[in-house]
């Protein structure tokens, strides 16, 4: 079967169109929610909604507290108290970890509720099920990101060198709390004032409070999905249940958190494998060994899978790690789940194309690799199937 990349923008173009953003909890993510339901009926054997709770704010909106506390700990430190000023520092540092890279939610309750939920179609294999194979990708869309948005990976020489400085001066001020000296408040001063700018200029710059179409972030990515299960439920395996999920809450990394806390049990006592797709609309597929902005490994057993599915495809694709940003694969395999993301990149950024910006839209697609992707999906699960 050859799949129909025109086909899939149309179906991207539709949600778009009717829809337009999906920031999470919003009207617009629930429409499509249904949508996609309605959708995903057609082909498969069972579909459900899981509904979740979360406060999607504090993925972002953690860097007024990152900044906010770096800033507190420079004006205590000009004041003469070096040791708690170095508190404050780790405290900014510690808020970037665990809400950033981590998940962790520890200061989400400064931030609104909402419910939002994943949809989850079962099909069953032709014989008993002795394999589970997850396909997914997301359905809501991101804020814009103006900082990402225009540097794309290269924000990292803004990032790592504010991380770096608040690290920097954490330590020389715990050093001279105890060993006071001229030398290190010489050195101290000007790195108190880069890291200040530093850390205000990515807070002001990291997120607009304009929501982007998603396109290709994540649309084209679950549109490839939706028509992989259309073709596998016409030629299902047979042994491997396939599950179908359009997952929501991607965008502040929380709704595959609820969805493998939900699930992990069975999950984990089924060996399930999961093949995440994003941004699609590329010049080439990376198929990811790890995410390392999130501290998530994925499983050598799923990559191995990803590479065999990849064989014959006639489109560049790649295995390596992921050295910046992430996906909903990350918060399974930091649980030891077996996963595995491909995401396609542009060859001049290496980066997804229109990345969090108002350019992700419809018309900007690329059919072809979308089809590319529809197609290792489907080839995912045979290889699954027959290993």
């Amino acid at each position: 079967m050859t799949f129909s990349g025109e086909k899939m923008v149309e179906f991207v173009t539709r949600i778009c169109k009717e829809c337009g953003p999906r920031l999470a909890g919003s009207e617009g993510e629930k429409k499509a929610g249904e949508i996609l339901y309605q959708e995903i009926s057609e082909f498969c054997d069972e579909v459900e909604r899981e509904h979740f709770r979360s406060r999607p704010g504090g993925f972002l909106d953690y860097i007024w507290f990152t900044a906010g506390f770096y800033l507190a700990g420079v004006a205590i430190y000009l004041l003469g108290h070096p040791l708690i000023a170095a508190a404050l520092m780790l405290i900014a540092f510690l808020i970037f970890l665990f809400q950033q890279c981590l998940h962790y939610e520890i200061i989400d309750f400064f931030f609104p509720e909402v419910e939002e939920f994943h949809i989850v179609g079962k099909i069953r294999p032709n014989e008993e099920a002795k394999k589970l194979v997850i396909l997914s990708a997301h359905y809501d869309s991101a804020y814009e990101f103006p900082l990402l948005g225009k540097l794309k990976t290269k924000s990292i020489y803004i990032i790592g060198p504010a991380v770096a400085i608040t690290l920097l001066t954490m330590v020389l001020s715990v050093v001279e709390a105890f060993i006071p000296s001229t030398v290190i408040n010489t050195v101290q001063k000007p790195l108190l004032l880069i890291g200040s700018i530093l850390l205000l200029y990515i807070a002001f710059n990291l997120r607009s409070n304009r929501g982007v179409l998603g396109a290709n972030d994540d649309l084209a990515g679950l549109a490839a999905v939706i028509e992989a299960g259309r073709f596998i439920s016409q030629n299902r395996p047979e042994n491997t249940e396939v599950w179908i999920v359009a997952f929501a809450g991607e965008e502040h990394m929380r709704g595959s958190k609820r969805f493998v806390q939900k699930h992990y049990d069975e999950l984990k006592s089924r060996n399930a494998i999961m093949f995440n797709l994003e941004c699609p609309s590329a010049d080439y597929f990376l198929i990811a060994t790890e995410e390392k902005m999130f501290f998530a490994k994925h499983s050598p057993l799923a990559v191995e899978y990803a590479k065999k599915a990849a064989e014959n495809l006639d489109f560049d694709v790649k295995v390596e790690a992921l050295p910046f940003a992430g996906s909903d694969a990350a918060n399974f395999s930091r649980k030891g789940l077996h996963a595995v993301t491909l995401f396609g990149l542009s060859a001049k950024e290496h980066a997804p194309y229109y990345w969090h910006t108002m350019d992700d839209a419809p018309e900007n697609l690329k059919p072809e690799p979308i089809a590319k992707a529809a197609e290792m999906a489907k080839n995912f699960v045979y290889v699954v199937d027959s290993s």
